[in-house]
């Protein structure tokens, strides 16, 4: 099960690809430089961490179309799965745009993680509002961005990584858009292999499509495949 792509410094993953198949690339570049921010956790306490997104997924692919009855909750308030949460998002750039408030991820310490494992613990975190912008769109007009606080950040990167984890197996094959390793190039190369021989491809797209998605039906999707409700609440 391997990726595609190669870390960068302070990433823990590949190319598009999933943190849960990354246990052999952690152990290389776990001990990665950081800003002004250090946990002290060993390697293999972030392999711990890992090691359990992988058993979850690996689950998920064993028994595709079963509920998850496991204590997500509980992986989420571990701090080392924001920390892996915080390394991701610091290798991006646009990620240190600021929110409503001036605060950054750059320089989050130990203090601010432990400070929000703790608010997970006893669910009094609260997520705070973002600022909105309007992105321009490379065929005119402009899109809508809403950029969130860095400790939200955190936190939805964190979640991002146990929802990848519970559904990224269920998902067709057939499915090329936002997924670890698949991409345009992967689209191409199936329709390559599977689409001969084919003489038109018809390209649709659907207006305004994450604006107008039912979050109630959504929701009723995400708590019929996870059980535990302190998580599906946080969401």
């Amino acid at each position: 099960m391997a990726n595609t792509g190669l870390p960068k410094e302070g990433n823990l993953h590949g190319n598009r690809a999933t943190v849960v198949f990354e246990r052999k690339r952690v152990a290389v570049n776990g001990a990665s430089n950081s800003r002004s921010y250090s946990t002290g956790r060993t390697t293999s306490e972030k392999l711990n961490v890992i090691g359990k997104l992988e058993d979850l997924y690996l689950r998920s692919e064993r028994f595709t179309n079963e509920s998850v009855d496991r204590n997500l909750y509980k992986i989420l308030t571990n701090v080392e799965l924001l920390e892996l949460a915080y390394n991701k998002l610091r290798s991006k750039p646009g990620q240190m745009t600021p929110g409503v408030k001036p605060e950054t991820l750059d320089g989050i310490s130990k203090e601010v993680l432990e400070d929000i494992v703790a608010k997970l613990k006893n669910e009094s975190f609260q997520f705070s509002p973002g600022r909105r912008v309007q992105i321009p769109k490379p065929s005119g007009g402009t899109r809508p961005l809403t950029i969130a606080p860095p400790r939200d950040k955190l936190v939805q990167e964190a979640m991002r990584m146990i929802l990848e984890a519970v559904f990224e197996p269920t998902f067709s094959k057939y499915s090329h858009g936002f997924r670890p390793g698949k991409g345009c190039h992967s689209a191409l190369k199936a329709v390559r292999q599977d689409f001969q021989p084919t003489n038109w491809i018809i390209e649709g797209d659907i207006s305004k499509c994450f604006d107008s998605i039912d979050h109630a039906k959504l929701m009723n999707i995400i708590e019929a495949k996870i059980l535990d409700r302190k998580f599906t609440r946080l969401i």
